[in-house]
């Protein structure tokens, strides 16, 4: 628990919205930014994988983490259409190395692109497409899925069941799981399928897609397989080979080059190996030279971070930092300074921006703002009352004034409270149905929003880069402004932003609203 940071998602969190990639791309660029010397290997799982922990790290053991390594389940039916390969949500491995220098890359920026745009190249967009996209980022900067196949080429990161792939497994060339493995793959049948010292299983589902308990009980095969770790003295050992990962070339129906690019006129929109360090001759160089690179601080400053060492005027937001400068930063009078999971734990505390080797180390400092009580919905009561000013951790009382319900809401560090402010008024499932001048995103066929049975929705045009702004990226595209849909549950009560919709290029109105009973959800508010 002590490595649980929050992840500052610039879009919706929720479950049904499944924007995988956003929350894999920030969760590793935390990552980089605050543990990147806490460990040498780091691990990405789905829920529904099975690990087994002692193989992985004898397998690993190995491996230098000084070197760049990107291990799993390798599938290649995007190689020759979008020239990715790519390791699947079994579940897969970055080094020390890897991680550092994916961390510079998406340090160095993101920039918004809607859903399905420039496929599995290194931008952020909407959706959950995020092993392909994590490959194509990987790419970028010169990293290859490494190869994972024991000796007698059989996996070891399983992409599903024992059972599945011991008995329900046919060999179908054209097929996603098979496509361009050839005649490797085509050995991977039955009791060829997989490892006798497994590192992983996947899609313990049942047919609802929830987690499916009872599939455990099929990993008899594995518990019968013991810990690499436990046999080291009565097997001959099989050690990774370093090599990137297997194919057989005279078996693809299209030719790669060297560096395992597709040779294609017709790929327009491939991401090509290493391409971002040869475009950015700094980063380039900070690679080769390791400890001689400056660093970029960010502008603008996260978490509304004020500098406070001026570091003989290096200092300053998008500055340069030498190897091995600090800057110290502050947070803001009109927030509160608080302490990370990880600093309480090891009672440390970083109050500063590092350069270390071209990766800028991050605070953990937060800064955590107040929350103010709003005016209450009608027939509603709040304790304490409205204006009243509440730190993050506080408990707002909301009583209805006709009857005896109570509920609570939790002040949070973003300055909202997060609970159900709609417990006497009723909720509403409202669906709306937007539509833009000049294109269409698919997300604005239906947004769905459940809250107060009066709600009313608009769309609002909010400075980019200001506090308001969900995404702080339209300068990049020359605009100056963001849209977003907001939504008010009273006359009298502020705005709240329901979805970041696009830079204000285009005028975007709301053309329909539906509403249905609903049970009221908590929100923020």
């Amino acid at each position: 628990e002590k490595y649980l940071e929050p992840i500052d998602m610039r879009r919706s969190d929720r479950i049904e919205e499944r924007n995988i990639w956003e929350k894999s791309w920030r969760g590793w660029m935390t990552a980089a930014q605050l543990y990147l010397h806490d460990a040498e290997w780091f691990l990405k799982a789905d829920i529904d994988s099975f690990l087994i922990i002692e193989n992985l790290k004898a397998y690993l053991a190995y491996l230098r983490h000084e070197e760049a390594h990107y291990l799993g389940h390798t599938l290649m039916h995007d190689w020759e259409k979008f020239n990715v390969v790519f390791n699947s949500g079994v579940g897969y491995v970055l080094s020390r190395e890897a991680l550092r220098r994916y961390g510079m890359r998406l340090q160095f920026g993101m920039p918004v692109v809607e859903m399905g745009a420039q496929r599995f190249q290194c931008f952020d967009r909407p959706g959950p497409v995020e092993d392909p996209n994590t490959a194509g980022c990987l790419r970028e900067i010169g990293i290859l899925p490494g190869d994972t196949l024991d000796r007698e080429g059989r996996q070891r990161f399983n992409l599903f069941r024992p059972r599945d792939l011991l008995f329900d497994m046919h060999y179908k060339p054209d097929d996603w799981y098979w496509k361009n493995k050839g005649s490797i793959g085509k050995k991977q049948m039955g009791l060829g399928c997989c490892s006798n010292v497994p590192l992983a299983w996947h899609n313990f589902k049942s047919g609802r897609g929830l987690f499916d308990k009872d599939a455990f009980h099929h990993l008899e095969y594995v518990y019968h397989t013991q810990p690499y770790a436990a046999r080291l003295k009565a097997i001959e050992l099989d050690p990774p080979t370093g090599k990137l990962f297997q194919f057989n070339e005279h078996e693809l129906s299209f030719q790669v080059d060297s560096d395992r690019n597709v040779i294609s006129d017709e790929l327009s929109s491939g991401v090509r190996l290493g391409h971002f360090f040869v475009e950015h001759p700094d980063l380039k160089r900070c690679y080769e030279a390791g400890s001689t690179c400056s660093c970029k601080l960010p502008n603008p400053l996260p978490e509304g971070f004020a500098l406070v060492d001026s570091n003989d005027g290096e200092c300053v937001p998008g500055g340069f930092l030498a190897h091995g400068a600090k800057c110290e930063v502050a947070c803001p009078s009109s927030k509160l300074e608080s302490v990370s999971i990880f600093d309480q734990i090891r009672g440390t505390s970083s109050r500063h921006f590092q350069c270390d080797g071209g990766l800028l180390r991050y605070p953990r400092l937060k800064c955590q703002s107040t929350c103010r009580v709003p005016s209450p919905p009608r027939d509603t009561l709040y304790s304490p009352p409205r204006s009243t000013t509440m730190k993050p951790g506080e408990i707002l009382t909301i009583s209805c004034a006709e009857n005896s319900h109570t509920a609570s809401a939790t002040c949070r560090a973003n300055g909202r409270f997060f609970g159900n402010p709609n417990l006497c008024t009723g909720c509403n499932r409202h669906e709306l149905r937007l539509k833009g001048s000049r294109y269409q995103m698919e997300s604005w066929g239906t947004v769905t929003y459940i809250g107060a049975t009066g709600a009313q929705f608009s769309v609002e045009s909010v400075q980019t880069g200001s506090e308001r702004d969900p995404v702080k990226n339209c300068d990049e595209f020359d605009h100056d402004t963001q849209l977003v849909l907001t939504v008010k549950s009273g006359s009298d009560s502020p705005s709240s932003i329901v979805a970041p919709l696009s830079c204000g290029n285009q005028e975007i109105h709301v053309i329909s609203h539906e509403q249905h009973p609903a049970p009221c959800e908590s929100i923020s508010f």
